[in-house]
């Protein structure tokens, strides 16, 4: 059986309505992807306190979690991902 792997990621916007995203590393697992910041949920963590994580740990910003635009589960040979992907106020 496949283990699932709990993801969050966010939606954020600047003043003039650019979306901050990030191009995956060669090395990494699904290489050369777009994704939003974020990562993994932690052992008994809840989305919008991972994502809040997250974003500190990556960005070095404290964000307010808004709207949920997307629940979704990805399927790949090793596991099953399920990503959660909030949009932010604008910065």
């Amino acid at each position: 059986m496949k283990r699932t792997i709990y993801v969050v990621g966010a939606a954020i916007r600047n003043e003039r309505g650019d979306i901050l995203c990030a191009l995956r590393a060669p090395d990494m697992s699904l290489p050369n992807v777009w994704e939003f910041p974020g990562g993994k949920v932690e052992e008994g963590e809840r989305p919008e306190d991972a994502l809040v994580r997250e974003i500190r740990e990556e960005l070095g910003c404290t964000i307010s979690v808004g709207e949920l635009l997307a629940d979704v589960f990805h399927e790949y040979e090793h596991a099953i991902v399920h990503l959660r992907t909030c949009q932010l106020p604008p910065l």
